[in-house]
């Protein structure tokens, strides 16, 4: 029998909304998302996850899924699904390698890219870390001062702060892979404004028809922050850690409970003062050249207006 193949994929960037966007996609009756939704196949396929930051032995390095046949394996083989796919957020980060895969397996593939403030998108992906109890750094800019460090220490991307934050290459790598119809940019700055009508969009650009109440309750995207109160990050540290307990709340909870809990337990912490003066310098070429690859509406920090 023929393997099930992906039909598009959430390529990032991480820390971008692509949480919120995916469960919005799952609400579709005829859409299916794997489960993990970021197995991270394509950037790792052929290479393995054995990344040593703090908690990645029994996050990334073990849910990663990176061999062929058992991603093949996470799709179903009998269905009646118009629209397959994943959140494959590290692909567009490890370009070089995973592009290649992507085209291999489908080269009609649809790819979904959402995009933030890049500033904006290092200080969540550093609160992330905070929240789950596994960045050890609490102030910003003293973690981001020790991105090339953790980067040569095999780190994996998700602390990579503002190397993430650069989105030009991955861009322009992106369209010169697949014909411009198979390439999609949203914003999450659109799924803030108008979640509904974004993810409305995006089912329809990986093939998917209209339902009724498509992408209706959702949470509004994954959100982040510091815990309110320091027994509580220290409860959450110790659950990331422990692989019985995480599965256990995955498989008896729905990501909609768990991010009402999320948000009563979280503060959702303003950027650090100096921040952004500190670090909007190393975005400003990157994001020329970002505008120069995008078409059509972007966001003002993205068009060159000011940042709210």
């Amino acid at each position: 029998m023929t393997s099930t193949r992906p039909t598009f994929l959430v390529v990032g960037a991480a820390r971008c909304g692509t949480t919120g966007l995916v469960e919005g996609l799952r609400s579709h009756p005829q859409v299916f998302v794997t489960d993990p939704k970021e197995p991270h196949y394509f950037a790792l396929h052929g290479r393995g996850a054995h990344f040593t930051a703090p908690g990645d032995e029994h996050t990334i390095n073990k849910v990663a899924v990176t061999e062929r046949e058992a991603y093949l394996a996470l799709y179903p083989q009998q269905h009646d699904f118009v629209a397959l796919g994943d959140a494959s957020v590290s692909t567009m980060y490890y370009h070089e390698h995973a592009l290649p895969e992507v085209l291999a397996m489908n080269p009609d593939m649809r790819l979904v890219v959402m995009l933030r403030e890049p500033v904006e998108r290092a200080f969540s992906s550093h609160q992330y870390m905070r929240a789950r109890g596994l960045e050890p750094v609490e102030d910003f800019l003293s973690a981001v001062a020790l991105e090339d460090e953790r980067k040569a220490a095999g780190w994996h991307h998700i602390w990579h702060y503002t190397s993430m934050s650069r989105y030009a290459d991955s861009l322009a790598a992106l369209r010169a892979a697949v014909p411009a119809e198979q390439l999609g940019i949203w914003f999450f700055d659109d799924l803030n404004s108008d979640y509904e009508k974004t993810v409305g969009q995006i089912l329809r650009f990986i093939g998917a028809p209209p339902v009724e109440g498509e992408a209706s309750g959702v949470p509004r995207v994954n959100v982040s922050g510091q815990p309110k109160y320091a027994p509580v990050h220290r409860a959450i540290g110790w659950a990331t850690g422990n692989e019985r307990i995480r599965s256990f709340v995955k498989e008896h909870t729905s990501y909609r409970f768990r991010e009402r809990i999320r948000r009563s337990v979280l503060q959702s912490d303003p950027l650090p003062a100096g921040a952004r003066e500190r670090l909007e310098p190393l975005f400003v070429d990157d994001l020329r050249r970002t505008r120069e690859l995008v078409e059509g509406p972007m966001p003002a920090w993205l068009a060159g207006g000011p940042v709210r």
